[in-house]
């Protein structure tokens, strides 16, 4: 038997290693998020577990050339405290959102997948205490994080569904069905957006959905099961992300509420319509 090469056997355990998404947990704790320092370049499969004592998302930050960290977490936190009708679109200008994990309750964990090029990255949650309404930034959830090349070439396996957000409206599939999936959920919209699911309530309907969103004084409880929704993390033009999902069979609502430049939520501009899973 011949031996290989040593650049050919290279080749061969870069190609094993790089056959899927490179695994990244990153834990949020009472004080912040605990993360590698780097992470390499290419797919990245994020595993997201809140050991903390509040519900926390993580998104991936890349700052836009002369942002700086702190220029960002001013911007960031005008977000998450809603104190300015623009603040959003204004942090938009400072960043490209990648995607990373929509909210995860304390004790629970969520995942999804992202493309990462190299650069320098901030892990960053834009919530907020519903009763203190104190900001994930004012409690630690910030952190930088380095992406290093050179790019692997580690993409998953195709997704099940695909999920495709525009100004403003969303393309869905028509043939989605119920149990474990996965779901590729896309910008290919001017403008940020994210993508929530959430089933419509026993005796609802979509048009009651879309009164409770259109109204600016909801009285009782929502239409729909926001408790149970699910999520992918926002993101900006041309970024991407894999997320699985459990569906029941059902009807559901698909909605932004990213906002405008004018703070208008962009589900009451179209963002909002209806998903049925089968």
């Amino acid at each position: 038997m011949k031996y290989l090469a040593p650049a050919v056997l290279l080749t061969f355990a870069l190609g094993v290693a790089s056959a899927a998404p490179t695994p990244l947990t990153v834990t949020a704790t009472a004080t912040g998020y605990a993360a590698p320092a780097s992470v390499q370049a290419g797919f990245v499969r994020i595993h997201f577990l809140n050991s903390g004592t509040m519900p926390v998302d993580l998104g991936f930050f890349r700052l836009r050339p002369g942002v700086t960290e702190a220029q960002f977490k001013v911007a960031a936190t005008a977000v998450a405290s809603n104190s300015a009708k623009d603040a959003s679109d204004r942090l938009n200008q400072m960043v490209e959102v990648v995607g990373g994990v929509g909210d995860v309750q304390p004790g629970k964990s969520d995942s999804a997948t992202v493309q990462l090029t190299p650069g320098t990255y901030l892990l960053a949650s834009l919530d907020a205490d519903d009763q203190t309404h104190a900001t994930a930034l004012s409690k630690g959830f910030l952190k930088s994080i380095t992406v290093t090349g050179p790019v692997l070439n580690n993409a998953p396996d195709t997704a099940d569904y695909t999920i495709k957000m525009v100004d403003y409206r969303f393309e869905l599939p028509g043939n989605a069905a119920a149990g474990t999936h996965t779901w590729h959920v896309m910008n290919a919209g001017k403008e940020p957006h994210f993508a929530l699911l959430a089933k419509l309530l026993p005796g609802k309907t979509f048009t009651d959905a879309m009164t409770a969103l259109m109204s600016s004084d909801q009285q009782g409880p929502p239409p729909v099961d926001f408790q149970h929704s699910v999520f992918a993390q926002v993101l900006t033009t041309g970024h991407a992300e894999d997320v699985s999902w459990n569906l029941e069979a059902g009807h559901y609502v698909v909605v932004c509420f990213v906002t405008s430049k004018d703070g208008v939520p962009h589900a009451q501009m179209g963002m909002a319509q209806e998903l049925v899973v089968k």
